[in-house]
């Protein structure tokens, strides 16, 4: 076939390919548009789909009547002047592609009036030529209406799906920027229904209250933490959820660079959920709601046709800086799981609370906003300790010194005990430091549980899963990069295992070595065990080898600080007490001393809780002592 040139009206909708996928990305095109124009109210209406009518109402500066139609015009655009400009991007559009893209591939009504007039414009564009242009009485600002998308390109709009994941997919969109911008009011209708309605007060977690409701707001962390390296400062802020608070997909994470939504995958998802590591189980992914603020000549958001992928100059350091800021605030704000889904020492008079308020702010009369009172809620309450016998050996008011703990438990082939697994590079928290309550030890429930008390309530704290996050602590900071301490079984241990996971165990035994395990085959499904890292139970040995080579089968690409993480954690969980072991009071006393020592109590490696909360107020409504 000859080579020639495309009709234009045929190349127009080639391009708009790029740019147009689906009726989000119509949505998506044109509220940044109102964004860029300055918009404090944003509408967005959606009928059918998205495909037979989409209306985006915003209050910017408008168009002016003698350039609205160059504004379809391809690479039309007031926000470019020249190539340097590419470099230090301020808006969400620049490429001058949205308009003239849309206008290719369906009927579209443009009304529009900038300040200094009286009377606006209308123009109606259908398939990329324009049809009508009238004076408009309105107010000032934009209205876009789109009908009847893909009309003229009907292979396309075989690819639409069904009207509900279309419009699943516009309310994404909508989402997304109602939390890059808090400081807009934003509206979606779907078919004439109220979807979604912000406050517009410029507070990110009002915004989010509104979107996810008081129970996500109510266990959102803050996050604002800037970092400095030689050639830029990076600024990480927003909301990231308590790892008791999670969804079993990413979607749930709205990351944005410089207020400009980008997809959170790939290594970016890494990074954060990176922080969560320990603290959330396998499979479950945090709600996070974060702005990278960086110089726009720093990053690179030319580099997908929608814009919603974006390039770092200096990208280890990014990376670095949001991993940094978000494991820091967990480890400083995360809160003890309360039974019945109430976090921390939060009363059920707290949240009526909040419900009452959160009514009024609909109408825009409430006072005071949800997040103000969420903070208030967040302040820790003054604690009076009730007297205690002086010299009481019950009394854990006060943790005893490390010199003070006795080594209580020891298991038969070794010598460690709770009081080994008190690093002396963790010192006692000072006064108002202390990442949990003081607790007192009250009993022991089904060889499982201790129950201690605090002035705020109840806390039933699971021992193993307790001591595991203490073993763990203990190894990560004494061990370092050093092989892991190996002990000497007296007699071999014959570990049975399933054919392939003997041969995973034998090939990797220069590994196995420096984990502490020193293995030798023995037939076909068993190993002889020779030595174990220190601490492991002998009972544990066969449990901890199939959990290792599990992991050594689905590596992967894991790297070799991977594979130590994952050994430490495997020894940490065979190493701690087990559930039905008996512990005495000064065991379970020592036991929360040790806990309360270290960086991150509240879950286990794995991302269990170690303790739940059962409030003061709880038991009092309870007993019918409070209405």
């Amino acid at each position: 076939m000859p080579i020639r040139v495309l009709d234009a009206t045929l190349a127009a909708q080639i391009a708009a390919g790029e740019v147009v996928e689906r009726p989000a990305s119509v949505v998506k095109e044109l509220i940044e548009n109102a964004i860029d124009a300055g918009a404090t109210e944003i509408r967005v209406e959606a009928r059918e789909g998205g495909k037979r009518e989409l209306r985006i109402q915003d209050n910017g500066a408008g168009i002016s009547a003698d350039e609205i139609e160059v504004a379809f015009q391809r690479h039309a655009t007031s926000k470019l002047q020249s190539s340097d400009d590419l470099f230090a991007i301020h808006t969400l559009g620049f490429r001058g592609e949205a308009l003239p893209s849309i206008a290719s591939v369906a009927q579209v009504t443009c009304i529009s009036r900038t300040n200094d007039v009286d009377v606006g414009v209308e123009i109606r564009i259908a398939g990329g030529e324009l049809q009508d242009r009238t004076p408009r009485g309105c107010s000032p600002g934009t209205t876009f209406i789109v009908r009847n998308l893909f009309y003229n390109t009907p292979a396309r709009l075989k690819f639409m799906r069904s009207d509900a994941t279309e419009m699943s997919q516009i309310s994404t969109i909508v989402t997304q920027y109602a939390l890059a911008y808090p400081g807009i009011r934003w509206t979606l209708l779907l078919d004439g229904k109220l979807a979604l309605q912000t406050p517009g007060n410029g507070n990110l977690l009002d915004a989010i209250i509104e979107i996810y409701g008081l129970d996500v707001g109510r266990d959102m962390i803050a996050v604002d933490r800037t970092s400095q390296s030689e050639d830029q400062e990076v600024r990480i802020h927003g909301y990231v959820s308590q790892p008791s608070t999670y969804r079993a997909a990413r979607s749930y994470m709205h990351l944005f660079v410089n207020q400009r939504w980008v997809k959170a995958h790939g290594a970016l998802a890494y990074v954060i959920e990176e922080a969560y590591h320990t603290l959330l189980m396998k499979g479950r992914h945090p709600i996070i709601v974060l702005n990278i603020d960086i110089d726009p000549a720093a990053v690179d958001v030319n580099v997908h046709p929608t814009k919603s992928e974006v390039k770092f100059r200096n990208q280890g350091h990014v990376f670095a800086a949001l991993t940094k800021a978000v494991r820091e605030a967990l480890a400083e704000h995360t809160s003890i799981r309360s039974w019945g889904g109430f976090g921390g020492s939060t009363s059920a008079e707290t949240l009526n609370r909040r419900v009452e308020l959160r009514a009024p702010s609909r109408e825009g009369s409430a006072k005071r906003s949800q997040s103000d009172e969420l903070f208030a809620a967040q302040q820790p309450r003054a604690f009076q300790p009730a007297s205690e016998p002086q010299g009481s050996p019950d009394s854990a008011w006060t943790p005893a010194a490390p010199s003070d703990i006795p080594a209580a438990i020891a298991q038969p082939h070794t010598q460690q005990s709770f009081a080994a697994d008190v690093a002396p590079q963790h010192p006692l928290p000072k006064p108002g430091e202390a990442k949990l309550p003081m607790l007192r030890v009250v009993g022991q429930i089904n060889e499982t549980y201790i129950v201690a008390e605090s002035a705020d309530g109840l806390y039933l704290i699971d021992q193993h899963a307790a001591h595991e996050r203490v073993v763990y602590e203990r190894l990560m900071s004494e061990r370092g990069q050093a092989p892991i301490e190996q002990q000497s079984l007296l007699t071999a241990h014959a570990a049975e295992l399933p054919p392939a996971l003997t041969h995973i165990l034998v090939e990797h035994r220069s590994a196995l070595l420096e984990w502490g395990f020193e293995i030798e085959e023995f037939g076909d499904g068993t190993v002889m065990v020779r030595a174990v890292p220190a601490g492991l139970e002998a009972g544990q040995i066969n449990s901890a080898l199939t959990e290792i080579a599990d992991h050594l089968q689905h590596a992967g690409g894991s790297t070799p600080s991977d594979w130590r993480e994952a050994m430490l954690t495997t020894v940490a969980c065979h190493s701690a007490i087990r559930a039905g072991k008996i512990l005495s009071h000064e065991e379970m006393r020592q036991l929360l001393q040790q806990l309360e020592r270290c960086a991150l109590p509240r879950t286990c490696p794995h991302g269990r809780p170690t303790m739940l909360q059962i409030t003061q107020s709880q038991i009092e409504r309870q007993f019918g002592r409070k209405g």
